[in-house]
C-alpha cells in the first residue's frame, strides 16, 4: 500500500459528500472525468475499492471507503493548516456570519469547515435566524455578513448586497387537505422575516385566496414535515423539494397562484476594520454558489 496523495484524498471526499462525479467536479473546479480518474488512481494506490459504481455513476461507499471518509477530514485539515503556515502572512481575526435556515444548504457546513482549515487563524462564528432578522443584525453591526433570501431590491444605505442567484419557488400541498377555490387555505410557513413566507402571502393575497397560519416553524425541515402530514400548504424552493413524497401535490397541481422567486444574496456592512476578512468570506461564498446561477434569471 502506497502513501496517500492529498489531492486524490480531496477528490474522494468531494465525491463522497456530493454523491456524484459531476458535483465533485463543480466543487473542485475540475471536469467530471478528472475527478473520476483521481478516484481510480487512489483506489489503485491503496489496492482497495472505495466506492460502488453503477453504470459509471457514483454509488454508496464501501466499508473501506467509509473508514477513509471518517479520517479524511482531519487529514485534509492538518495538511491545509501546514500549507497556510508555510505561506507566511495569514488572515486572522473574527468574523460573524449569519445564515437563514432556508439558505443553510446541507453542503455549506462542509464548505465552511474547509474554509476554516485554509484559514486557521480566522475565528468564524455562525448564527442562524430568519432573513429579515439577519439583515437587521448586519445593519446594526451585531453580525458582519449574512447569506439571506430577499424579496425586494431595495438596499439600505448601511448595507452592501450582492445577489448570487434567484431561487425559484413552488407550492407543496398534501392532497388530504382538499382545498378548493373560495376556501381558507391553511398555510405552513417559517417565522416572520422569511422570504418564502413573504412570497407565499404575496401570491395568495394577489390571487384573492384567504389564508390562515396553521403551522409555523423556524426550520425548513419543520415546515416540510407539516406539509407531508397534511397540516398546510407551503412555498418552498423548487430545487430542494422532494417530488415523489407520497400524497404531496407540487406546483400547478395545487391550483394555487404562481409564486415569484426570491434573491439569494450576501449582505454585509461597511466594516473597514474587517474589510479583508469580509472580502475573503464573500468571495468564498460566491464560489460555493457559482454553479447555482441561472443565466436566464440571474441579474
Amino acid at each position: 500500500m502506497h502513501d496517500l496523495e492529498i489531492e486524490l484524498v480531496r477528490a474522494f471526499v468531494a465525491i463522497a459528500e456530493e454523491g456524484s462525479f459531476t458535483g465533485a467536479g463543480r466543487r473542485l473546479h475540475r471536469t467530471q472525468s478528472t475527478v473520476s480518474l483521481q478516484l481510480k488512481r487512489l483506489e489503485r494506490r491503496l489496492g482497495l475499492r472505495l466506492l460502488h459504481r453503477t453504470q459509471g455513476r457514483a454509488g454508496a461507499l464501501t466499508p473501506t471507503g467509509q473508514r477513509l471518509l471518517e479520517n479524511a477530514h482531519s487529514l485534509l485539515r492538518a495538511h491545509d493548516r501546514v500549507i497556510a503556515a508555510l505561506r507566511g502572512r495569514q488572515l486572522s481575526g473574527s468574523v460573524r456570519l449569519g445564515l437563514s435556515d432556508e439558505t443553510a444548504h446541507q453542503d455549506l457546513s462542509q464548505a465552511l469547515a474547509r474554509l476554516q482549515a485554509s484559514h486557521p487563524l480566522v475565528e468564524l462564528e455562525v448564527t442562524c435566524a430568519s432573513s429579515g432578522e439577519l439583515e437587521e443584525w448586519v445593519a446594526t453591526g451585531r453580525i458582519d455578513l449574512a447569506l439571506v433570501n430577499r424579496c425586494t431590491r431595495a438596499v439600505s444605505d448601511s448595507l452592501r448586497v450582492h445577489t448570487l442567484y434567484r431561487e425559484a419557488l413552488t407550492w407543496a400541498l398534501h392532497r388530504d387537505i382538499r382545498w378548493q377555490a373560495g376556501q381558507t387555505l391553511p398555510l405552513a410557513c417559517s417565522t416572520h422575516g422569511c422570504g418564502y413566507r413573504a412570497r407565499a402571502i404575496q401570491a395568495l393575497e394577489a390571487g384573492g385566496v384567504t389564508w390562515r397560519a396553521a403551522y409555523t416553524s423556524s426550520s425548513r425541515q419543520g415546515v416540510w414535515s407539516a406539509v407531508t402530514a397534511g397540516l398546510g400548504a407551503s412555498a418552498l424552493p423548487l430545487h430542494g423539494i422532494s417530488h415523489d413524497a407520497p400524497g404531496v401535490l407540487i406546483g400547478a397541481a395545487t391550483k394555487l397562484p404562481p409564486l415569484e422567486s426570491v434573491d439569494v444574496a450576501i449582505v454585509s456592512g461597511d466594516n473597514r476594520d474587517k474589510a479583508e476578512l469580509l472580502t475573503m468570506l464573500r468571495t468564498y461564498l460566491q464560489q460555493q454558489f457559482a454553479t447555482r446561477a441561472d443565466p436566464r434569471t440571474t441579474p
